[in-house]
Parts: C-alpha cells; sequence; structure tokens
C-alpha cells in the first residue's frame, strides 16, 4: 500500500492537474501546432489589470513579457496594432473588447486588435465583439500578420467586420482550443459596401498569389464552436496544413464549413456537424484555383460522410506525423460537450490556476514526437483505426 501511495504522488507531481469543471477532454494547456512551436506566453510574469482603452493599449505595446488581465467591458476607440510578444492575456469573467464601428466612415478604426510580426502570445477566456458583419473595408476581430507561435483558448469572437478572424502573411504555429464564432447582427445594407452580408468566420491564407505561406500557416482548431450566425469560413484555407478535430458546426446560415483552398492540407476528424444547413454544405472550392492543388480529408464526422479528396503533388497531411497531443473523441458527444464547455466559460479561479499550479503553461519540449491520433467509436470505444460511418448516418455532402 505505501508503494503504491509513494507512486501515485511520484504520477501527481509529473502530471498536470485539472482546474474545476473543466471538460474531461479539456488539456488545459497548450497543445496542436502552438505546442510544437513552443508557445508559452508571459509565463505569467509582471501582471497588469486593464479596465480602459489606454490601460490596454499601454499594456499590450510595453516591451517585456507581460500578463495582462482584462477587467469589464472595454470600449475600442480604434482597433490596436500590437507587434510585441512574450503576453498572456487573460479575460476575467463578465469582460469583453468591443468596437461598435461599422460604418465607410468608421471602417479605418473597426476591429480590435491586430497582431504584426508578434511571437509567442496566449489568449485566453477573451471575448471580442465587433459592429457586423457587412464588408466596407473594415477589420476583423483579431487579424494575425506574420505571426508565429500564438495559444487562443476559451476564447469567443463575434461579428467581425470583414470576418471574426484573419491568420495571414506566413503566420504559423497557431492553435484555438474551446473558442466559439459567430455572428449575432444581421446583415445590413447601406448601399455603399462591398459585400452586405460577410459573415465569414475564419480565413486562414488571404491570397492564392503567395507561395511563401507554403510550408506556415499550420493552425489547430481542437473542440471549437462555429454557432449561429456563421455563414461561410469555418475555416476557408490556402496553403496551410490545417488540423480540426471535435469541432461543433450549428449555424442554420451555413453556406460551406470547409473553404478547400488553394494549396490547402486540412485533416478533420471527429466534428459534428448538427444543422441542416450545415450538413448540406460540408466543403466547397471558394474559386476555380483552388481546383488546380489541395488535399483534404474528412474522418468520423457525426452529420457528414468521409471525404477524401487530393490534387497536387503533396501528399496528405496528417497530424499524427506533427503532434500527439490532440486526442480526440467520439463525434456523437461533441455537441453537448462544446457547448457546455466552449467559449468564455472560465472562472477566475480556473484562469489563475491550474489545479495546484500558477496558470503558466509548462515548458514544452524541444522536440516534437509523432505518435497516432486515437480514434473512438461512436460509443466511445477505442479503435486502431478510423471507422466509415457511411451506412450508420444519412449524411449530404456538396460536391
Amino acid at each position: 500500500m505505501k508503494k503504491i501511495f509513494t507512486l501515485m504522488l511520484a504520477l501527481a507531481a509529473i502530471m498536470p492537474m485539472k482546474a474545476a469543471d473543466l471538460s474531461e477532454h479539456d488539456a488545459n494547456n497548450v497543445i496542436g501546432w502552438a505546442a510544437v512551436g513552443k508557445t508559452t506566453g508571459s509565463q505569467d510574469k509582471n501582471e497588469i489589470t486593464v479596465t480602459t482603452f489606454a490601460d490596454l493599449q499601454k499594456a499590450l505595446n510595453t516591451s517585456g513579457a507581460r500578463t495582462i488581465y482584462i477587467s469589464g467591458e472595454i470600449t475600442m476607440e480604434k482597433r490596436l496594432y500590437v507587434k510585441n510578444g512574450n503576453l498572456t492575456i487573460y479575460g476575467l469573467p463578465g469582460s469583453k473588447l468591443v468596437n461598435p464601428k461599422n460604418t465607410k466612415k468608421e471602417y479605418n478604426n473597426s476591429g480590435v486588435l491586430y497582431f504584426q510580426d508578434a511571437k509567442n502570445v496566449i489568449f485566453r477566456n477573451v471575448v471580442f465583439s465587433c459592429g457586423g458583419a457587412f464588408d466596407v473595408g473594415g477589420y476583423d476581430c483579431l487579424c494575425l500578420e506574420s505571426c508565429s507561435n500564438f495559444w487562443i483558448d476559451h476564447c469567443e469572437f463575434y461579428d467581425g467586420m470583414d470576418g471574426n478572424i484573419d491568420i495571414v502573411e506566413g503566420s504559423d504555429c497557431i492553435t484555438f482550443t474551446w473558442c466559439k464564432f459567430g455572428y449575432n447582427l444581421p446583415p445590413q445594407s447601406t448601399g455603399k459596401e462591398e459585400a452586405a452580408d460577410h459573415r465569414f468566420s475564419n480565413l486562414i491564407g488571404n491570397n492564392d498569389g503567395m507561395s511563401s505561406d507554403n510550408g506556415h500557416m499550420r493552425v489547430t482548431f481542437s473542440n471549437c464552436w462555429w454557432a449561429e450566425g456563421c455563414v461561410e469560413r469555418m475555416p476557408r484555407v490556402r496553403f496551410g496544413k490545417v488540423h480540426v478535430a471535435n469541432c461543433l458546426y450549428s449555424s442554420s446560415v451555413t453556406q460551406y464549413c470547409f473553404g478547400v483552398g488553394y494549396m490547402s492540407k486540412i485533416y478533420a476528424e471527429n466534428n459534428a456537424f448538427v444543422s441542416d444547413a450545415a450538413k448540406s454544405h460540408i466543403w466547397k472550392y471558394p474559386n476555380e484555383k483552388a481546383k488546380e492543388a489541395h488535399h483534404f480529408k474528412l474522418v468520423n464526422s457525426l452529420g457528414a460522410a468521409d471525404v477524401d479528396l487530393a490534387k497536387g503533388t503533396e501528399s496528405h497531411f496528417n497530424p499524427s506525423t506533427a503532434y500527439s497531443d490532440v486526442a480526440v473523441y467520439a463525434p456523437d458527444l461533441v455537441e453537448s460537450t462544446v457547448t457546455k464547455f466552449g467559449g468564455a466559460t472560465l472562472t477566475e479561479e480556473q484562469l489563475k490556476t491550474r489545479g495546484n499550479k500558477p496558470t503558466a503553461v509548462e515548458v514544452v519540449e524541444a522536440s516534437a514526437e509523432a505518435k497516432n491520433v486515437e480514434y473512438y467509436t461512436l460509443d466511445g470505444i477505442k479503435i486502431a483505426d478510423p471507422q466509415n460511418y457511411k451506412g450508420l448516418l444519412k449524411k449530404r455532402v456538396k460536391k
């Protein structure tokens, strides 16, 4: 008995503890491509709490590692450009970053945060809200340009003017976990907009001619939720190696979920498509160029048949060759799990502690050993290889 107790203590010392009331599937730590990139944030150094736009602007642009707690609702006077790295940004419960600007006259000050040439940043529990998704040349809730090593966890993004998130210009090693994307405001026609309805959520790669993006744009989405109002880009990918696992698609206005763009390499597994619109519009080539080269594999989904598309010289991307820390579970559990735990649901205690540890991310090992992704049946039984559910579910795939 003494030996068993000693062993339990030893295991407790090396295994990260989960905060209370998190999903059993929540690693509560950086995973996926952001872990391969060794994302650690500020290591909780130099804490500061911000309550105003001026406070936030100063904190984000002060050099050195910085831990920023957002308290209350902050109205953005304009979007903030940030070139700093080594940041951890926590949204305290009830906090929000809001920019309601949405006209042609105001478009240059629309959006919330625009990171450029920034590295090693963590967001947790932050809510972004903009003025409406009709494109008059406005900006997104969050844009990452030429950035790397970002972990975005338990955040929410609503009503980005051009879209909710752009990841562009060679950005790399980015992970979204337990995030929610949606549009609460209806399209609004002013007669001068470029697109009256631009509820296009997540763009990865902004130009078919950006060949320098190839080998970059590596992004993981785990336990994320494309909720009501999302029309397209969940995500839309060019060039990148993108892994989408255990994500939920529930928007009733979906026109396509996956945008299989030029040179895209997408591996999607154990996701749940629960709205009729999502089930009917799983994927699409966003333009003719996309048909020239692409790889898209969709396996083990609820509400969708398996898809295996391949054209071009490169082999399929499989996340098991890159990392082993994204453990998937049965797709029929996704809706109940993600709707309960997804989004900015973390308490202040959960933000500030990870079990009995500080919130600073454990130092990521220098090497990322490639292992197999785990697969489960709809009953939650672990299996060696993916199953084909074609005979079990009625599905439609848009060609």
